[in-house]
């Protein structure tokens, strides 16, 4: 599942780093229905029309055929919260906006350049990711594009991701996704949509950690199989299927804020029953939004061509100078591991003590990580890197 190029599509992870806290005995079990194909509203045209263009098979863009659901995004429905979409092919779903303090053109330029990885803009849910299958399309720089488009603009490939530990279970997982993403103009408006859909079962679930509050987007991963939680550490779980759309748009005339609005959909749990409440894929969404946020509105957020250039650096160390400067880092962790109710387990001691956490790293895994506490250090933020620097 390892990639050629960077993930780019950020913003618009589709898992959204959901809450399992269905996983947890005494919660609500609740195995969604099948999709009985009821008549659907004027945006549930325009969901089936855009899932139907992920196959590839349609090269040309239909406008009209998204009317419904771009309508709906600008309207007052669009920006009600308790709207639920309902469940779609076996699998629950729930409806999710937020409005960024940033003009559309930075939130693309930002979160979906080739060279900024992914969990620049997503620290909060997106541990690494990048592209499977490089993308095809008319445009790369679709930021360079607003305010100028006519003829919808598009891009398709197959992308990889692994996201951050869960908030209850601490389990985190690995998938491959086909990503469409469109920027077209409709009705004096530039939108940009993406749509997404996992390609096969996630990996099974690893046992990982939140270290301190979440958001300080510290995390661990052990690399083991099962959940974080006492008496279900033996659970194998997955994501078995997951599924969205996803629409950025300046709402007003000042071109100051984006609106992000999101259709999702989730199965997932263990023994190929979905456990997946809608309330669990909201609880992630908010997650997603409060780091995304949190970077693209900070003052300190570095230019683009800066965070290029730090990872262009961080990818050109040798081995042995990316182990040196992640020494801090290991320090750190060893230090924590004698007080972090979390780290001070016996398998998770085990392994940060012992120094084989970093040595199991992979390159890629390592070069995020560097990158990931430099990024904090430029917002402001406290960094296991911090005294070294």
């Amino acid at each position: 599942m390892r990639s050629v190029g960077v993930r780019w599509a950020g913003i618009l992870v589709f898992f959204c780093a959901v809450t399992l806290s269905f996983l947890i005995p005494g919660g609500t079990l609740r195995a969604a229905g099948s999709d009985k194909g009821e008549s659907r509203p004027a945006w549930g045209d325009g969901v089936t029309y855009l899932l139907t263009m992920l196959s590839g098979k349609e090269t040309s863009f239909d406008v009209q055929k998204v009317s419904g659901l771009l309508d709906f995004a600008v309207s007052e429905k669009g920006t009600e919260a308790k709207m639920n979409p309902g469940e779609r092919e076996n699998a629950t779903g729930a409806y999710f906006f937020t409005d960024v303090k940033a003009p559309l053109s930075k939130v693309i330029k930002y979160a979906y350049n080739p060279k900024i990885p992914a969990y620049v803009t997503l620290p909060s849910v997106v541990r690494h990711g990048g592209w499977q299958v490089k993308p095809t399309g008319t445009v790369a720089s679709f930021w360079e594009k607003v305010g100028e488009v006519r003829a919808p603009l598009m891009m398709r490939g197959i992308e990889y991701e692994e996201i951050t530990p869960d908030l209850t279970t601490g389990a985190y997982y690995r998938y491959t996704m086909d990503r469409l993403m469109v920027l077209l103009h409709y009705r004096g408006k530039d939108f940009f949509v993406s749509v997404a859909r996992q390609k096969s079962p996630s990996t099974v679930g690893r046992k990982g950690a939140i270290i301190g509050p979440d958001t300080d987007w510290n995390y661990f991963y052990s690399g083991k199989k099962g959940l974080n939680k006492t008496g279900l550490s033996w659970v194998d779980s997955y994501m078995y299927d997951a599924f969205s759309v996803s629409i950025l748009f300046e709402p007003g005339e000042s071109k100051t804020q984006t609106r992000y609005m999101a259709f999702k959909w989730l199965r997932a749990g263990w023994g190929g029953i979905n456990m997946v409440r809608r309330e669990n894929i909201i609880e992630g969404c908010n997650r997603f939004a409060s780091g995304f946020k949190k970077v693209l509105e900070s003052p300190q957020l570095p230019e683009a061509q800066q965070l290029i250039d730090v990872h262009a650096m961080i990818k050109g160390l040798s081995d042995q100078d990316l182990t040196a400067k992640l020494q801090p880092i290991a320090m750190a962790l060893q230090k924590l591991c004698r007080t972090d109710p979390v780290l001070s387990k016996r398998e998770f001691k085990e392994l940060i003590e012992s120094g084989k956490y970093l040595e199991a790293m992979s390159r890629e895994e390592r070069e995020n990580l560097l990158m990931a506490e430099m990024v904090k250090l430029s917002l402001g933020k406290q960094s296991f890197l911090e005294k070294s620097l």
